[in-house]
């Protein structure tokens, strides 16, 4: 007589909710660990809270077959990746309370959709929840390849970009239309989950779902953070910030980390000393096209300090002059090699980053001592 193996189904969705919840998360949050510092973790930390709230939500409510479980489960682990990410460098929260509330509502969400699976799949609830969480973090991983069409139709989507917003913007007030979206299709579910095993409920939430997608389409959330590679030439706006307050811990920490990884950056020891000062100037260029706060603001310091220690300071000024006016002699190919000192690569057109290597120049030749007043 063959033997069962459904005894083994509840251990192998706990697994299934670890894994997807916490394991996986947590190992992309080490992978961008250094490349940028502590940059990454914020300018990305929308798709993986994203991805680790469902993972623990959906799953664990579909397992465990109550709403409840998957939301409590679901805020553990957001309030633990959190402070994960706290720990391994990114900056504080600039929106504590908008961060809260779309955890919150996408918590109840993502368990509210796990509670539906366990009540129309019975044993093997999780198993759907499983394969939805997949395909939808697999997209989430190839947002930036796929129509928006396509992205507008799911919740993860909607979660990523409002607690992104939370993280890097102005707040979730910004992308409420995705939390909406969320709250929206958790009633609905919730609705066919209590009515099951009715089958008329599901026109009522499939309906609620293409009209809260259609809401998210004409009132989309604010882009992800990203180089924005068609800069006008002439500056605008917070452009060059360079600051002279004390860096957070985080911060400092990051800056201690780039400045023991120039030591060995093969950019900084570039015999010519005028394409020595283009390279590190790129340090303080190439993380300002990324919108690095509030590392970027501390970097020209960092430049300053380095340009002082590898070049002489009676051509220093000179140097500094020369590519502020020239900056489309020499090369930037230093730009590509920068994620050896945990900051971003620059890649594709040139006159970005240049433009913003000759904005630096000026300012740092303008504080030399020999710099003409």
């Amino acid at each position: 007589m063959k033997k069962s193996t459904a005894p083994n189904a509840p251990r192998l969705a706990w697994l299934a909710v670890i894994l997807a919840g916490l394991v996986l998360p947590v190992a992309a949050m080490l992978a961008l660990r250094d490349v940028p510092a502590p940059a990454p973790l914020a300018l990305v930390g929308g798709p993986i809270l994203a991805v680790g709230l469902m993972g623990m939500g959906m799953i664990a409510a579909a397992t465990a077959g109550r709403l409840w479980i998957g939301v409590i489960l679901a805020l553990l682990t957001g309030v633990g990746l959190i402070q994960v990410a706290r720990g391994l460098g990114m900056p504080a929260l600039p929106h504590p309370f908008s961060t809260g509330l779309a955890v919150v509502i996408a918590s109840i969400s993502f368990a509210a959709r796990g509670t539906l699976f366990a009540r129309a799949m019975a044993g093997k609830g999780w198993l759907m929840a499983l394969f939805v969480v997949s395909g939808e973090a697999a997209i989430l991983v190839s947002a930036a390849y796929l129509p928006a069409w396509l992205l507008v139709l799911l919740p993860a989507q909607w979660a990523s970009t409002a607690i992104q917003t939370a993280l890097t913007g102005t707040g979730t007030r910004a992308a409420s239309s995705a939390l909406f979206a969320l709250a929206g299709t958790a009633a609905a579910t919730l609705v066919v989950a209590w009515l099951w095993p009715r089958r008329w409920p599901y026109a009522l939430m499939f309906s609620a779902w293409i009209g809260l997608s259609a809401l998210v389409w004409h009132r989309p959330g604010p882009p992800p953070p990203r180089a924005d590679l068609a800069i006008a030439a002439a500056p605008a706006g917070a452009i060059a910030p360079m600051t002279t307050d004390a860096p957070d811990a985080a911060t400092a920490s990051a800056l201690a980390r780039v400045q023991r990884q120039i030591a060995s950056w093969p950019g900084a020891a570039e015999p010519d000393l005028t394409q020595r000062a283009r390279n590190l100037l790129l340090i303080a260029a190439v993380p300002d096209l990324y919108d690095t706060e509030p590392l970027q603001s501390h970097l020209p310091a960092l430049v300053a300090a380095e340009l002082k220690a590898r070049i002489p300071a009676d051509q220093r000024a000179a140097i500094l002059r020369a590519i502020a006016a020239a900056p489309e002699q020499g090369s930037v190919a230093a730009r590509t090699s920068l994620p050896k000192l945990g900051l971003p690569a620059n890649t594709g057109s040139e006159a970005p980053v240049r433009n913003r290597m000759a904005l630096y120049a000026a300012r740092l030749e303008r504080d030399q001592p020999n710099a003409p007043k």
